[in-house]
């Protein structure tokens, strides 16, 4: 009996002591974690950072979780920063079209008001004065327009809405500094998307103007590649490199915010975007853009539209109309063709018996 007493006190010391390791060791590291869990919900980024003791599992959880909230919190600040950064870039560009539309463009409109009074006044006693005053104001006035072309080109290229994305990338090529900027186009070439388009020229414009300001490149190179359901935009200079930070997240605080621009659309498109560079050797980016698959001819044809002969795999897109599939070559042939399908597909018929009686 005295023995079976001296063993359930034995165990009962032994369960009460578990107990208490299990408490101290297990259950209140585990509270605490909780709270501090809680705290961070509530936006305190540094809550985790607290020891709250316990067995290693629990220990290995804290630090997992406060590494976790040390990521969300430099990501945070960097977005701020990127922010920050896209506000001041977007304040100076308007100053800056402000400033050339009002130093400009005003100023030469009212010179050429001025000289238009001027004229008035001279054109019954001094004609030829008048003449040549008036041929003064209008080589102000085609000036005018050059210089609000070349803005609005650089807000919004026109080659880009009416050609598409390679004559635009080649309008770019022709505008640069560098002795030497080729682009080589592989793939059935055609019209993609407009966000695709305005994306990749964004981004090989800014590749080209960093290459310019910071490499002093001999040599820039662009390659396009056009495939079914992809496109891959390349841009390469011999310039003299950096050092790229160690992943694309750290873009912010290595102050790249061409690069982080260049990141958010490819992003916002769902494709990837690689930076390679190395100091004295030179930078190249790449670009992969998933598109849509669009059928494609397998033989030539003609936009219902405009007229213009598609090649076989190089329509932009394709409608199906009463059992027929019609291609474009552009965005603007296919939304015209949409809102009135019969108009067109009645002028291709008309077109066609015309051509028959000929022959």
């Amino acid at each position: 009996m005295k023995r079976l007493v001296m063993l359930f006190g034995g165990l009962l010391v032994g369960s009460i002591a578990g107990n208490l390791w299990a408490f101290a060791r297990v259950l209140r590291p585990v509270r605490r974690l909780a709270a501090s869990a809680e705290r961070l919900t509530q936006g305190d980024m540094t809550a985790l950072e607290q020891q709250c003791g316990g067995i290693r599992e629990i220990v290995n959880l804290r630090q997992s979780m406060a590494s976790m909230a040390g990521h969300v919190q430099r990501a945070q600040a960097e977005a701020l920063t990127y922010r920050h950064a896209l506000s001041d870039g977007q304040e100076a560009e308007r100053a800056r079209i402000a400033h050339e539309l009002h130093d400009d463009t005003v100023q030469s409109l009212v010179a050429i008001a001025q000289s238009i009074e001027l004229a008035a006044g001279w054109i019954e006693n001094d004609p030829e004065r008048a003449r040549a005053m008036l041929t003064m104001a209008r080589t102000q006035a085609v000036e005018n327009v050059e210089s609000l072309r070349r803005l609005i080109a650089d807000l919004r290229p026109p080659a880009l809405e009416e050609l598409g994305i390679v004559a635009a990338l080649e309008m770019l090529c022709d505008e640069t500094n560098t002795p030497h900027v080729e682009i080589q186009v592989t793939g059935n070439a055609r019209r993609i998307g407009a966000a695709h388009e305005l994306a990749l020229f964004r981004i090989a414009q800014e590749a080209v103007r960093n290459a310019e300001k910071h490499a002093q490149p001999g040599r820039i190179q662009l390659d396009l590649n056009f495939q079914p359901d992809f496109m891959t935009l390349i841009v390469h200079d011999n310039g003299a490199g950096f050092t790229p930070p160690n992943t694309l997240d750290e873009l912010a605080r290595a102050q790249h915010f061409g690069l982080l621009g260049m990141r958010e659309r490819v992003e916002h498109l769902h494709g990837t975007l690689a930076v390679m560079s190395v100091p004295g050797v030179g930078t190249t980016i790449r670009v992969d853009l998933p598109l849509d698959q669009v059928p494609q001819p397998t033989e030539h044809v003609r936009d219902p539209v405009c007229g213009a002969v598609i090649e076989p795999q190089r329509a932009f897109g394709s409608t199906l109309y009463e059992g027929e599939r019609y291609y474009f070559c552009c965005p603007v042939c296919q939304g015209t063709f949409q809102r009135d399908p019969a108009l067109y597909v009645a002028n291709m018929q008309s077109n066609f018996v015309g051509m028959t009686q000929k022959a």
